[in-house]
């Protein structure tokens, strides 16, 4: 250390970390969250809203205006002013007010800005109370506190280690992404009103070596895409709007080749479990609600499987109130059934985990498969699913490679395959080898009966009650297995419209889940808790800030007397940069001989940003803790429930959009 730092300067500059990062930890935990008035099984919470235009343009809107403020003020002047007090706070440790200076010179807090630019919008937006606006507009100063110390202590640490010039700006834009996704998990946890964290007990013991290959395989793709990123920025420049290209560019390339080295540590491991002789009795659990559509061809496509695996296959349907002939054609279906046996049995119109968990009671197999009615399965899919079960006593659930039914008719059909083939055709695949699998999906889900009946079935009263069961059951013990041999066919919603539906839905359900399982609340298990759940999840509720970084980036390009003769090079660079994000999702195509879809990879992008309007949606949608903690639930001044449909997936109420 520097003869000439203070070590008073440095007393209260760690004194200033350890009181910033309490702040923002200890609501990260839950223990005083009230939302859920429920059980571990039964959820029970606060209305929320339907989706609405008017609130998605109204925030884009005044995203758009705040994030021109901020970058528009005379001279700069929030700039300066962040640079003055990273100075302040450096020449408090640092007597040598020259390196102070230069450094600071060189920060523009372009992550600062748009959290801060996220936030004030939200305030601005979301339907809540003063006091919650008020909550939530204090994140800003705390956010900015804490990027503040961070720079500084980057800062001090170059010019005492002699860290590599290129490197500086890379670690703090890092840190400060880092840091983003924790004041937005502080964030949400303190605002939405999600279930509480589960009550599951932790029961995984001996799993370290999946700790530590994650790990390793993390260290590994770090520093080979990190000396990427430093090669890239050493060629093109090092100003704040390239490094950040570069960075959230990358970003996807170093989790894609996490996946490359848990795939060469997959092969080195062995071959997959292979069918054998043995075929033990199943059992097939459906719950359906008006899919008198597409229901004979699911039944249809489960006595071919059962033709195929050569034992004992009972299908137990639950028609969960259905007003068409649901009921009717799965009867006649399964009456025709040459080599599986199956019944309908009636529900009360109570939701889909309802529905399952009446099915499950009828259970008496040792495995039981849960499909979705709108879905169809491969022959194999039973044979190739319970030689997991039979190799390994810790499988407790296995899940399919889901693509969308052929022939594909829409741009919409084309662009979910790319999507699911990528993600259950490869990345699911590779994180099964350290059971870091977030989620298996409910169009084919295989399980052990008893680990289900111990857990006490499917969760009711939230969204993506598939993704809580597997996690859930991950706390027990319980590993994931996924192999894409194993092939289930799904509808896929016709329309942007039907699409916004569900990927509302689906966001609702992610928020919730990681809400749940949150690695700060209850422990973080294996992988899955502490790696792939934060980074999902950061990664979705952060990318509403995206908007504002990418608004800010290119303003202050076109704006900076120092880059805006260099937008040429930044727009070439960003279409560069995204190559390594793409080429394995190509090669994946290709692998799986899906030549014709490649045609409309062009598209990607734009189903890529309508997926993020509709998470946005879902955002604004979330129930609002009131700031005194109590659950004001009905109270005629917030919302007014509307009209539910109890089998979509989760039962919460929903609310009228005002």
């Amino acid at each position: 250390m520097s003869d000439m730092y203070s070590g008073q300067g440095i007393a209260l500059l760690a004194v200033d970390l350890v009181v910033l990062i309490s702040v923002v930890w200890q609501p990260l935990s839950r223990r005083h969250d009230d939302s859920d008035h429920g059980t571990d099984r039964l959820v029970r919470l606060p209305p929320f809203r339907r989706p609405s235009l008017r609130r998605l343009l109204a925030f884009l809107t005044v995203g758009l205006t705040v994030s021109t403020g901020i970058i528009g003020l005379h001279d700069f002047q929030i700039l300066r002013v962040y640079q003055v007090f990273v100075t302040k706070a450096m020449s408090a440790v640092d007597s040598d007010p020259t390196t102070a200076i230069t450094y600071a010179e060189h920060v523009a807090p372009l992550i600062p800005a748009a959290v801060v630019g996220y936030l004030i919008t939200l305030a601005i937006v979301l339907p809540a109370t003063p006091g919650r606006r008020l909550v939530i507009l204090l994140h800003a100063p705390l956010f900015i506190a804490v990027s503040i110390v961070t720079d500084c202590l980057i800062g001090l640490a170059g010019a005492t280690t002699g860290i590599p010039p290129g490197l500086v700006p890379v670690a703090v834009i890092y840190l400060e992404y880092v840091l983003g996704f924790m004041m937005i998990f502080r964030l949400s946890f303190t605002t939405y009103a999600l279930p509480r964290v589960t009550t599951q007990p932790n029961r995984r013991h001996g799993d370290w070596h999946d700790n530590l290959t994650l790990l390793c395989c993390l260290i590994g793709a770090t520093g080979i895409i990190g000396t990427l990123a430093l090669i890239l920025i050493e060629a093109v420049g090092d100003h704040p709007v390239t490094v950040f290209i570069i960075i959230v560019s990358l970003r996807t390339a170093i989790a894609d080749f996490v996946y490359i080295l848990l795939g060469l540590i997959k092969l080195a491991g062995g071959p997959r479990p292979r069918p054998g002789p043995e075929t033990p009795p199943l059992d097939v659990i459906i719950p359906a609600y008006n899919e008198a559509v597409g229901i004979e061809r699911l039944l249809r496509s489960i006595d071919r499987a059962a033709q195929a695996y050569g034992g004992p296959v009972r299908v137990i349907l639950c028609d969960d109130g259905s007003t068409d002939d649901t009921s009717t054609l799965a009867q006649a279906t399964m009456t025709a059934y040459r080599f599986a046996t199956g019944e309908v049995i009636q529900g009360s119109h109570g939701g889909k985990a309802k529905a399952l968990n009446l099915a499950l009671s009828r259970c008496t197999a040792d495995y039981v498969y849960r499909l979705d009615a709108d879905c169809a399965i491969d022959p194999d899919a039973f044979r190739y699913s319970i030689p997991y079960f039979l190799a390994d006593p810790r499988i407790g659930i296995v899940g399919a490679l889901t693509v969308p039914k052929e022939p594909y008719h829409t741009w919409i059909d084309r662009m979910r395959a790319i999507e699911q083939i990528f993600n259950f055709g490869f990345s699911q695949v590779m994180l099964s080898q350290v059971d870091a699998v977030p989620c298996i999906l409910g169009s084919f889900t295989a399980f052990r009966r008893e680990a289900a009946v111990a857990l006490g079935g499917f969760v009711s009263g939230m969204f993506g009650e598939d993704a809580e069961f597997t996690c859930a059951l991950g706390r027990r013990g319980w590993r994931a297995a996924l192999d894409p041999r194993i092939v289930s066919y799904e509808d896929v919603p016709p329309t942007v419209k039907d699409l916004r539906v569900q990927r509302f839905r689906w966001g609702m359900g992610g928020m919730m889940n990681f809400g749940r399982f949150t690695p700060f609340g209850n422990g973080a298990p294996g992988p899955r808790f502490w790696y792939q759940l934060p980074k999902s999840a950061g990664i979705r509720m952060f990318s509403p800030a995206h908007f504002f970084i990418m608004i800010l980036a290119v303003q202050y390009a076109a704006i900076a007397p120092t880059a805006r003769h260099e937008i040429g090079k930044f727009a070439a660079f960003l279409l560069i940069s995204f190559l390594p994000g793409l080429i394995p999702r190509l090669i994946i195509l290709i692998y799986y001989r899906r030549l014709k879809i490649l045609l409309w990879s062009p598209l990607w992008p734009v189903f890529a940003m309508l997926k993020r309007v509709f998470l946005l949606e879902a955002i604004l949608a979330c129930g609002v803790r009131p700031v005194s903690g109590r659950a004001r639930w009905y109270a005629a001044q917030q919302v007014k429930p509307a009209e539910r449909d109890p089998h979509s997936s989760g039962s919460t109420p929903t609310a009228p959009d005002h």
